[in-house]
C-alpha cells in the first residue's frame, strides 16, 4: 500500500511539472488555458508546492530542507498573491453579427482622479481551453469624468468587424484595432 502511494506522489508531482512547463511554454507564445486566466499563476504555484511537499514527505529529506522549501514556496506564493491583490479582470465574450469568432476582452479600470481602462484581447483556438493573445501591449484608455463602463468607453457597441480580420472598436475615447493572426 504504501509503494503504490509513493508511486502516485510521484506521479502526481510528474504531471504537475509537466503541466508547469505546458503553461510556461504557451505563455512564452501568447497562449493561456482559459481556465487559468482570472487567477494567474496562482493555482500552478500552489499544485507545485503541494506536490512537491508531499514528494519531500515520502522520499524523507531531512526536515530542515523541507521548512526551507516551503518558507520559499510560501515567499515566492506571497509575491504571487500580492502582484495579483486588488487587481480584478473582467471578461466579456464577444461575437461579430456572422457569429463566427468569439473575441474575448480582459479589462480592469484604475481609478485616480481620472480613469484609466486597460484592455487585452484573445482569441479562441482550435484546442479547448486555450486561448491566444492577440495584442502584445495592454490597450490603455483614460478617460475623466466618465460614467461610461469600461466596454463603452473601448467601443464595443459600435464594433466594425473585418471578416476574419479583425474588428475596430470605436468611441469618443478612442479607436482600437484588433488584428486576428489567423
Amino acid at each position: 500500500m504504501i509503494k503504490i502511494l509513493k508511486r502516485l506522489i510521484i506521479l502526481l508531482t510528474l504531471i504537475v511539472l509537466l503541466f508547469d512547463m505546458s503553461v510556461y511554454i504557451l505563455g512564452t507564445k501568447g497562449y493561456y488555458f482559459t481556465f487559468l486566466k482570472p487567477t494567474g499563476n496562482l493555482i500552478p504555484t500552489v499544485l507545485t508546492i503541494v506536490s512537491l511537499l508531499l514528494l519531500t514527505c515520502i522520499l524523507k529529506i531531512k526536515i530542515y530542507w523541507i521548512i526551507t522549501g516551503g518558507v520559499v514556496s510560501l515567499l515566492f506564493l506571497g509575491t504571487e498573491f500580492l502582484e495579483n491583490f486588488g487587481i480584478e479582470y473582467s471578461y466579456e465574450h464577444i461575437k461579430p453579427p456572422t457569429g463566427k469568432e468569439t473575441l474575448i476582452i480582459e479589462y480592469r479600470n484604475f481609478k485616480l482622479g481620472e480613469t484609466d481602462h486597460f484592455y487585452n484581447f484573445y482569441r479562441k483556438t482550435d484546442f479547448p481551453n486555450v486561448i491566444k493573445k492577440l495584442n502584445k501591449e495592454m490597450v490603455s484608455i483614460m478617460t475623466r469624468r466618465s460614467n461610461d463602463s469600461a466596454l463603452e468607453v473601448l467601443g464595443v457597441n459600435n464594433a466594425v468587424w473585418k471578416k476574419g480580420k479583425g474588428v475596430t472598436f470605436k468611441s469618443k475615447y478612442a479607436e482600437t484595432k484588433v488584428v486576428f493572426p489567423y
